[in-house]
């Protein structure tokens, strides 16, 4: 499983300020320290510290050199981001497909990842020296540091747990049968089902299912639970009223 600490982000030729500082932003969102800038043609100044954020530490720690072949010295996997394809590259792969196999893989070791300039992106030789091609779909060329963003989201962010949210727990099938057998007593206690042709134990064969396949958590079976004896309660009542004015004209 590749992990953020050993994660690279190269940006070959970058030009625009905005996208180095946007790139070191979002790295810094997903834990990825390692920024290397391979011959940019502006220097990362006002505007990408601007644009930097709470990422300016990843940006003021990049690192430039002049070629990628530098850039990837000490990198096990090199994967190259672009969206053309031909005869002399790589099959392409999608941003799911790339992270399940290095999901699949116990120990990757240093990849990085590697994005062309805003302009042309990859040439031809830097793709050259890339192990992987990945593809991001989409109609047209995206922002340098969007397609940054997406790639580290796909890596690092879609498996996470959103913080402060509790895990699901699913109903256990003791459970599930103690909401049905309670509601069959409620639904035959007010003469259900009305209509001919089936019987209060067909129906609740029925709704049974259709328990089992929604996949309800504890605090759902206790909610539906807690509703149908809130109206088993008010059938009840209206029934006492209903008796009582009877009565009443009667007597």
């Amino acid at each position: 499983m590749l992990e953020p600490k050993n994660t690279k982000v190269i940006l070959c030729s970058p030009e625009g300020e905005a996208n180095m500082g946007g790139a070191a932003r979002t790295m810094s969102c997903f834990g990825v320290e390692e920024l290397i800038l391979v011959a940019p043609r502006h220097q990362p100044e006002r505007t990408a510290k601007n644009w930097a954020c709470h990422g300016l530490p990843v940006l003021e720690a990049a690192v430039q050199v002049p070629t990628l072949d530098e850039a990837v010295k000490d990198v096990n996997l090199i994967a190259g981001f672009t969206r053309r394809c031909g005869r002399s590259r790589h099959k392409l792969l999608s941003l799911p497909e790339f992270y399940r196999e290095l999901a699949s893989h116990p120990q990757p070791g240093k990849v990085a990842l590697v994005f062309g300039n805003e302009e042309s992106g990859l040439s031809n030789q830097e793709i050259e020296g890339c192990h992987r091609l990945v593809t991001i779909p989409s109609q047209g060329s995206l922002n340098l540091s969007h397609a940054v963003s997406l790639a580290l989201y796909e890596l690092f962010g879609r498996q996470q747990p959103v913080p402060g949210t509790r895990p699901k727990k699913l109903a256990s099938p003791e459970q599930r049968k103690i909401l049905i057998d309670v509601l069959s007593r409620y639904l035959g206690d007010m003469g259900y089902p009305p209509q001919r042709g089936t019987s209060l134990t067909k129906e609740m064969a029925r709704f049974a299912d259709i328990i089992d396949r929604a996949h309800l958590e504890e605090w759902e079976i206790n909610y539906l639970g807690g509703m149908f004896k809130h109206l088993h309660v008010k059938y009840h009542e209206f029934k006492q009223k209903a008796e009582e004015a009877t009565n009443k004209t009667e007597v």
